[in-house]
């Protein structure tokens, strides 16, 4: 059967076939639609269709695994997109087979005991019934649809609860669908099938634990520590709990219990799940007759209730109470007053009763074991005693203060008739009337073993009128066994016999065990002391013969037997120090515990103070509003003459303050309301009286002012006509004008229209060349055919000659390919050679760059540096010329006398040093000071009337392979102070314009050098020439 790709296809399709009775094909499709593989991962609405038609269809048809495998493919859908459709689609599953159930219960009326285990496909007998008959009978194959129909519905519990164990966000349908499972087996009465459900739900819960705390979890991953998740689980335990009792399966009941414990020692539980657990967890004891257990339950539930619950009415107290005090009275007597002692001497192991009285204990959150006197003293100390009822409090007086035996049961007997009646709590303390008779009889005996030798039947039926003489002697064979009352009854003499209790323990026995035995000893010599004297003597033979190594032997004995001893003991106080360090630790978490417990307490009081403080608040500002409602109230009635308005028989203007505590505030509201509907309702009327008048003013304005209207409407309509005409002209003349421009307009395309049926022509005319060549080429195309198919075979004989030669070209190619990658690698290992030079080179241009601006700098803050000075010696001079001239007037008018030792411009002093071509720096500062620079041209000029001269980057010496324009601009940061090296020659005096320099290396106004030929080292000379004469001009 064909699948359709789409969902939406497979949902149609699949109603189609359920129209026409083809219910398996619908299925078969839709379970195809789930598997296939491109809706495996997606989720879609109509997917969620599918879905809920899919499981439908399983539970007509009864096709368990189909749904398991559907329900497991539609998780793995929803996990990530949408989990709530999966918690939907689960809800209508589980609906669907529950009806199913429901029908079929209707139908026929079956018990459900008589039914066979819902696992198992079909009964043993029916197996049996099948073998041996021919065909099944209209009875059998009934019960075999509804037994179908209840095993469909517990697998589906079971399918659900497995698909939705781990996911956190399904929590809560998980149990819930396992309560709707516990409900199934109590309805139905199912024991054994609730039992595997519980084991399954233990398992689930164990495998949650499982997951380590430390490592990385799902995020739907159901977290077993968390709070909300403890809770849930703490109510499943508690419904498990109680169906447990009600299917009489005490040994799951009791599992169930120690579970509740663990939950409730994580998380604190509801006040009503504690109060549930120590009810049933008393029925339990009461049960497997541990009656101690059973009144330490009723006694921890009564305690708990009247703490915790805080609006318990008082015949529920009452009852608790009273079950507490008859529990307590039918505890058995103990045989010592130290139990504790007594069963840890006696036993050892797990399994003793005192470890199981403690495993017990440890249920109610108490490491010691209680005892009767313990619970009686707790009902006597906690004031719970005078909570019981009238016949409970007369018992507890009766049975555990001092009483006269004959009238024990006598006395006893009203109340015991009392609560038998049930007719006080409706029967609810009538199973405790046997118990509490025993005890009773027992302490009866008690008293008479130790006042009475002997007492006649007759007097015993008397005073044991509680009970008939046939059961009493049932109980006085219980008394003597285990209470170790020695009784006697003598029927002969119609007597009963007390006598000492009979010590038959080890130590009473070992001293007659010894007198018999030398009796013995005697009696045999006596009757044959010959044989005992010649045994006696073998027998010291053979013992001095042996003496040696029987004492090395013993003497091996006694040594392992002390080791072995000495083992012991010390695995013994091991073992002792073990355990006192857990009694220890217990008894420090039980510290613990109940400080939390008292921590706890005190916040519960503290919150429930805090909530007495918000009521009180509440019902103080419900006053308050309640008051202020009234006073309104009563001011509105003032207003509105509504006085007898009333709240409970009384009127409003009536009710004071006081009143405000007794007036329920629902009946203020109500009243409230019914005024305000009052007042509604007169303003109402008020309205309509003024409506009423303001129609008779409107009418007579309105018959007035109808003389003047008509006169208003003619008017209106004249002036309406004459604007009409004004604007029908306006527009005749606008369409005119318009009508005149489109004539215009078409006239102009007049012309276009020409050309456009001549370009219509020639389209028509263009079709049909073309249609001419078509033709042509049509029949090109033919001859070309049988052209193309002569030269095919021509074409392939070409083509391998063609494949031939170009293998034979690829074959010289490749090792053309394999010599052109060598002559590469070798260009490429010179190319990465020359980089290298490069990049040294650049490096070094970097350092001399670097080189050639501190020396810029050094050189500029020279210069400066003299030009300050020299401007400071300047200003001085002139200042000194200025004083001098105003001291001596006179000299200054005279003309000054020349000589030649006064012409200091004419010629140097005999002392100064000969100028000489490229003096130092001081020589040249020296004689700058002294005369000024001459402002002509040529060698002698100064450094200041040069023009700037701009430098290069690249001034550097040329090398192979540079350009020729950075050899020329090389050399100029060698040369930068050339000018005030001594090695330069002293600038000539003044020379003329025209003046030439035949030698290239002369002054500053030098030509250039003469020329030796056309090439490279003429440029390259003329550039050097160039640069002296630009740097002759600042070396003076």
């Amino acid at each position: 059967m064909s699948v359709p790709q789409k969902p939406e296809n497979a949902l149609k399709r699949a109603e189609e076939l359920i129209d026409v009775g083809k219910k398996q094909d619908a299925l078969d499709t839709l379970h195809a639609a789930i598997q296939h593989r491109k809706v495996r991962n997606l989720w879609t609405s109509t997917i969620e269709k599918i879905m809920v038609k899919h499981l439908e269809l399983c539970v007509e048809l009864k096709k368990m695994r189909t749904a398991r495998e559907g329900l497991y493919q539609y998780r793995t859908m929803c996990q990530a997109a949408n989990i709530s459709s999966l918690e939907l689609v689960v809800q209508k599953f589980r609906k669907a087979a529950e009806e199913k159930v429901s029908e079929a219960k209707k139908a026929q009326d079956l018990h459900m005991k008589e039914m066979g285990d819902l696992d198992e496909m079909e009964a043993p007998q029916t197996i049996l019934l099948r073998a041996i008959q021919a065909n099944d009978t209209r009875q059998q194959s009934q019960d075999r649809d509804v037994h179908m129909h209840f095993r469909f519905l517990w697998d589906t519990y079971k399918v659900v609860l497995d698909v939705l164990k781990s996911n956190v966000r399904l929590e809560e349908v998980y149990h819930e669908t396992a309560r709707h499972a516990f409900e199934f087996c109590r309805a139905n009465q199912r024991p054994q099938e609730f039992k595997r459900l519980c084991d399954t739900l233990r398992k689930n819960f164990q495998e949650l634990n499982k997951h380590p705390s430390g490592g990385k979890a799902a995020a739907h991953q159901v977290n077993p520590n968390n709070a909300d998740t403890i809770m849930r689980t703490l109510e499943t335990r508690c419904k498990q709990l109680q169906i447990s009792t009600e299917l009489d399966l005490w040994g799951g009941a009791y599992l169930t219990a120690t579970e509740i414990f663990d939950l409730m020692s994580k998380a604190r539980p509801k006040p009503h799940l504690r109060s549930m657990y120590y009810e049933y967890l008393g029925q339990i004891f009461w049960k497997s007759d541990n009656h101690l257990f059973h009144a330490f339950a009723c006694l921890k539930n009564l305690m708990f209730v009247k703490a915790a619950k805080q609006n318990i009415t008082k015949e529920e107290l009452q009852l608790l109470a009273s079950k507490a005090v008859l529990a307590t009275l039918c505890v058995p007597f103990q045989k010592t007053s130290d139990i504790h002692a007594t069963l840890e001497l006696t036993t050892e192991g797990a399994s003793s009763p005192y470890e199981k009285a403690k495993k017990h204990a440890q249920l109610f959150n108490v490491q010691t074991v209680p005892t009767r006197d313990s619970i009686a003293q707790s009902l006597v100390e906690k004031g719970l005693l005078p909570l019981a009822a009238e016949p409970c409090k007369k018992l507890f007086a009766l049975i555990e203060s001092d009483f006269t035996p004959l009238s024990l049961c006598q006395d006893a007997k009203p109340f015991l008739d009392d609560i038998a009646t049930g007719e006080l709590f409706d029967g609810k303390l009538v199973p405790y009337i046997t118990p509490l008779k025993q005890i009773i009889f027992f302490r009866l005996m008690k008293q008479l073993s130790e006042v009475y030798a002997n007492m006649t039947i007759d007097n015993f039926e008397h005073a044991a009128s509680i009970v008939p003489f046939s059961i009493a002697e049932k109980w006085m064979a219980n008394a003597a066994r285990q209470h170790g009352i020695n009784i006697q009854i003598n029927y002969s003499h119609k007597a009963i016999v007390f006598g000492a209790p009979r010590k038959v323990d080890m130590k009473s026995m070992k001293q007659p065990l010894i007198e018999i035995g030398l009796k013995l000893q005697q009696a045999m010599q006596r009757v044959a002391p010959e044989e005992q004297n010649t045994k006696e003597k073998v027998e010291k033979q053979q013992l001095s013969t042996n003496i040696v190594k029987r004492i090395e032997e013993e003497t091996r004995l006694i040594r392992q037997r002390k080791e072995e001893i000495e083992r012991r003991k010390e695995e013994s106080e091991r073992r002792k120090d073990m355990l006192e360090r857990k009694a220890q630790a217990r008894q420090r978490e039980q510290e613990e515990r109940e400080a939390e417990a008292e921590r706890a307490r005190q916040e519960i009081e503290r919150e429930k103070r805090e909530r007495e403080r918000e009521e009180q608040r509440k019902r103080e500002q419900e006053m308050i509003k309640n008051k202020e409602m009234l006073e309104e109230m009563k001011k509105q009635a003032d207003l509105s003459k509504a006085s007898n308005l009333k709240i409970q028989g009384k009127k409003i203007q009536e009710i004071v303050a006081e009143d405000l505590t007794k007036l329920d505030p629902v009946q203020i509201m109500q009243a409230r309301e019914a005024q305000m509907k009052r007042d509604r309702q007169e303003k109402i009327r008020q309205r309509k009286l003024e409506s009423k008048r303001v129609d008779h003013l409107a009418r007579a304005l309105r018959e007035e002012e109808q003389k003047y209207l008509d006169q208003w409407a003619e008017d209106i309509e004249n002036e309406d006509a004459a604007y009409l005409d004004k604007a029908e002209e306006k527009l005749i003349e606008e369409q005119r004008q318009k009508h005149d421009e489109l004539l215009k307009e078409r006239d102009v395309l007049v012309y276009y229209a020409r050309a456009k049926e001549r370009q219509k022509k020639c389209e028509e005319k263009v079709v049909e060349l073309k249609i001419e060549r078509a033709r042509e080429r049509l029949k090109q195309q033919a001859d070309a055919m049988k052209e193309r198919d002569r030269a095919a075979k021509a074409e392939k004989e070409r083509r391998q000659r063609e494949e031939e030669e170009e293998e034979r070209r690829e074959r010289e190619a490749r090792e053309e390919e394999e010599r052109r990658e060598a002559e590469d690698r070798e260009k490429e290992r010179a190319a990465e050679e020359k980089k290298a030079k490069l990049e040294a080179a650049r490096k070094r241009k970097e350092e001399e760059e670097e080189a050639r601006k501190r020396a810029e700098e050094k050189r500029r803050q020279k210069e400066e540096e003299i030009d300050a000075r020299r401007a400071a010696e300047a200003e001085a001079a002139k200042s000194a010329r200025v004083a001098e001239r105003s001291e001596r007037p006179d000299r200054d008018r005279e003309p000054p006398r020349r000589t030649d030792g006064d012409d200091w411009r004419s010629r140097p002093k005999a002392d100064d040093p000969p100028l000489r071509r490229g003096g130092d720096d001081r020589d040249r500062e020296r004689d700058r000071d002294r005369d000024p620079p001459a402002r002509g041209g040529g060698g002698g000029g100064s450094w200041r009337d040069d023009p700037p001269r701009e430098r290069r980057d690249d001034d550097r010496p040329l090398r192979r392979g540079d350009d020729r324009e950075g050899w020329r601009n090389r050399g100029r940061d060698e040369d930068a102070g050339a000018g005030e090296s001594w090695r330069r020659p002293a600038p000539a005096p003044a020379p003329r314009a025209d003046d030439r320099d035949t030698s290239w290396r002369g002054g500053a106004a030098r030509g250039p050098p003469p020329r030796t030929g056309t090439g490279r080292l003429d440029d390259r000379d003329r550039d050097r020439d160039r640069e002296d004469d630009d740097k002759g001009g600042s070396a003076w």
